[in-house]
């Protein structure tokens, strides 16, 4: 098996299968009917890892989280009145419960409104203020009690990136899930940027070659929001030094790994990078392989990869 085999491989079984993509597309489609039924919005659109197709395959009981903003008019809604549309989006999520035998549990959320669904997948609801169409948004930070200037559609650089990011976040899941999801999307972005990327190998260990420098102190900031410094929770948590040292120990791996793909010693070289992949925190391969139970479809428009693979 050659290395670029052995990623294809890995990342197919990351996927959701064809049911989980089609429960999650008809639920975020039928509620964000039924909350333009009830309210003269803006706009609704689709963000985070569902819309930049970096989904992957959830570990055990966790839910698969889906987002989508739902903006209102700046002329019908201030600032001011970030709370209360907070509070009218929660009553109407209310209501739809009611009619939806399939929602468990409406939960209030530092930013957004959870909505449980039975089947191991919630959807975050984001009221959000237009403040200008495409670019500009504001929401509410129930924990600082201030609105925030946002926008998601600028995250989707990370789009030419996706199998590597699908395998990054699989990585996290087993070895670092203290990381969040978001900024590991971001570092990929910030390190591998516009290069063209020969093959799995060359990009994931450009990525660990790289990720340690970039990782020294707080500083990756968010497209939508330079104010917002994505990886300040690795101080606040005190896991940054952690990290940094695992870092540095999947680096020596993945060089090794590159030198034996070099010298064509690809069954040797797979080997190693299943050190990095097929081993969990405690060094242990046999309870994190990826599954799948049938074909995988993503149901929207697929991304293109940056390179046919």
């Amino acid at each position: 098996m050659t290395t670029e085999e052995f990623f294809k491989e890995l990342a197919s079984k990351l996927e959701l299968t064809k049911s989980e993509s089609d429960k999650i597309s008809q639920k975020h489609n039928e509620l964000r009917e039924k909350l333009r039924e009830k309210f003269p919005v803006e706009d609704d659109f689709l963000t985070g890892s569902y819309a930049r197709n970096t989904i992957i395959r959830q570990k055990d009981d966790k839910k698969f989280d889906v987002d989508f903003f739902l903006a209102f008019s700046q002329k019908d809604y201030g600032e001011t009145e970030l709370p209360d549309l907070l509070g009218m989006v929660k009553n109407a999520l209310e209501q739809i419960k009611n009619g939806d035998a399939d929602i468990v549990e409406i939960q209030e959320q530092k930013r957004s409104i959870g909505v449980i669904y039975k089947d191991n997948f919630q959807i975050d609801v984001v009221p959000a203020i237009q403040i200008e169409k495409d670019k500009r948004y504001k929401i509410f930070d129930k924990s600082t009690l201030q609105a925030v200037e946002s926008n998601p559609k600028l995250h989707g650089g990370v789009k030419r990136l996706v199998p590597i990011v699908k395998l990054l976040k699989f990585w996290k899941r087993e070895k670092c899930d203290y990381v969040k999801s978001f900024h590991l999307e971001m570092l990929a972005v910030d390190i591998l940027g516009d290069e063209e990327i020969s093959s799995y190998s060359q990009g994931l260990a450009k990525f660990f070659a790289n990720a340690e420098q970039n990782l020294q102190s707080a500083g990756t900031k968010d497209p939508a929001n330079e104010d917002n410094i994505i990886d300040e929770y690795l101080d606040d948590d005190g896991t940054r030094a952690k990290l940094l040292g695992l870092i540095s120990e999947e680096n020596k791996v993945a060089k090794n790994a590159i030198r034996l793909e070099n010298e064509e010693k690809n069954d040797e070289s797979v080997k190693e990078w299943k050190e990095i992949f097929a081993k969990d925190e405690n060094g242990d391969s046999s309870k994190n392989q990826p599954y799948s139970s049938g074909p995988t479809v993503i149901n929207r428009s697929p991304s293109k990869p940056w390179c046919n693979v």
